[in-house]
């Protein structure tokens, strides 16, 4: 390859360059500098270029990370599990403007719990007060359906609620136990699960709570060595809000029922992203709600009572939605429903249970199992990148045991929670502990992003 000076511009020029070109120059690269003339006397100069030099050592090293990056992020998206959910983030406004990782204190919410809200609006505009017989009636059994679909129950064992306390309160109003007065359960469980109880001890209920060895996990073992012939009851969480620890439920029931004890599982933080069976499980009463996983927003509980149990629960507190032949308005004889709904007490809120049918169908259409699949994969992978900088994990590192609930140990959280707000990063905190939780409409790039963010927060503070 040669470098051609040309001294004059004129077409005579270049026509006698392409001879010389053809008959002087047969040297190749060997040639180093040769002058020649054109036909109008204008000098031309051939020159070879400089030698290329060789690449330097911090450009090849360079490269070489860049290979093995883009390599690290196919092999990454090999190892993905379901990619394709990610056609869902259209379905969710939010998430075209916020990196959203705060699905266990509020799940998303979509465009089609919106546009249920909507209907809800427009029906009422339509029919009045004759939407209840003709259509939210069927509205609430449909909810009813779906919900005992997703936890492998039947219909006709389940009611709703307003909330996870309400729900919690129809049980214990409802539940005679006799002498068996003790309540057992974890120190970890949510405070709703243990006020219900603990209000009662004036009326003679005991309450023994399991303290955790770590302030993460419970050997299931400890809880069971706390059940003796004096409990009547065992109410825990299958996963723990704390943590994100999940319970072995079956081992804690059937040990539970040898006894002849009762076990109540508040599921809020499992449902509708970690598969559940409770008829397989043996569970006696589950309660969970809306507004979490299930993205269905608040106002809306559920209550599972085992078919067997039913008629053994009366609670207390009532209403006209719990009694029999409700819309015979008769004042002055009441008798409960024989299904569940006895434990249903005044007119529920309709509206929640228009967006929570639209939300319930996500979760039926996605798949509790592929839901879990993917939000296990991401919550690895932040587990992975928290271990990699040293930071210190509030949840368990094996995420067999552990729900999509990633805590870590950080000084002043609700500041960093604040900070990343500001970055359009949605996270949530505890005393001592910054939360983050991926749902399955969450991407890796989002885990980097956070993570990201925290290495300069934290730098800042330094």
């Amino acid at each position: 390859m040669f470098f051609v000076v040309i001294s004059g511009t004129n077409r005579g020029t270049i026509a006698s360059w392409k001879q010389c070109s053809m008959g002087g120059l047969s040297g190749g690269n060997s040639v180093q500098r040769k002058t020649s003339e054109s036909s109008n006397g204008a000098a031309i100069k051939i020159a070879t270029p400089p030698a290329k030099r060789a690449p330097s050592k911090s450009a090849a090293t360079s490269r070489a990370q860049r290979g093995a990056a883009a390599a690290a992020v196919r092999q990454r998206q090999a190892a993905e599990p379901h990619r394709d959910l990610l056609s869902w983030r259209k379905e969710f406004p939010i998430l075209q403007r916020k990196t959203y990782l705060n699905s266990c204190s509020l799940g998303a919410l979509s465009t089609r719990s919106m546009a249920g809200m909507a209907r809800f609006q427009e029906l009422w505009n339509e029919y009045g007060a004759s939407a209840w017989y003709k259509l939210w009636v069927g509205e609430i059994a449909e909810v009813r359906e779906k919900f005992a679909q997703i936890i492998g129950a039947q219909p006709h064992e389940v009611a709703i609620a307003p909330n996870v306390s309400a729900a919690l309160s129809e049980i214990a109003t409802g539940l005679d136990l006799g002498e068996r007065n003790r309540i057992v359960m974890a120190d970890l469980d949510f405070p709703a699960l243990a006020y219900q109880w603990m209000a009662k001890q004036r009326l003679g209920i005991e309450v023994d709570f399991v303290e955790s060895p770590d302030r993460m996990t419970m050997p299931t073992e400890q809880l069971m060595d706390a059940i003796d012939n004096r409990t009547g009851l065992v109410a825990t969480s299958r996963v723990f809000y704390l943590s994100g620890y999940i319970q072995d439920i079956a081992k804690l029931t059937r040990h539970a029922h040898k006894q002849g004890a009762l076990v109540l599982i508040d599921d809020y933080q499992g449902t509708g992203q970690i598969p559940i069976d409770v008829k397989a499980l043996d569970i006696d009463f589950l309660v969970t709600g809306t507004l979490k996983w299930l993205m269905g927003g608040p106002g809306l509980a559920f209550i599972y009572v085992r078919e067997d149990l039913i008629q053994k629960v009366r609670p207390s507190v009532t209403g006209w939605w719990g009694s029999r032949d409700m819309f015979e308005f008769r004042t002055g004889v009441f008798e409960y429903r024989d299904d569940a709904q006895r434990l249903e007490a005044g007119t529920p809120a309709v509206a929640p249970i228009f967006a929570a049918n639209a939300s319930l169908d996500i979760v039926l259409e996605v798949g509790v199992e592929r839901i879990r699949e993917r939000t296990r994969w991401l919550a690895d992978d932040l587990v992975r990148r928290i271990q990699e900088r040293g930071w210190k994990l509030l949840s368990p590192a094996d995420g067999a045991v552990r729900s999509s609930i990633v805590m870590l140990s950080m000084e002043r959280p609700e500041e960093l929670v604040s900070s990343l707000a500001q970055r359009g990063i949605i996270v949530d905190s505890r005393p001592g502990r910054l939360r983050i939780s991926p749902h399955f409409y969450n991407t890796v790039e989002e885990n980097e992003l956070i993570i990201s963010a925290l290495d300069e927060l934290l730098a800042a503070r330094e």
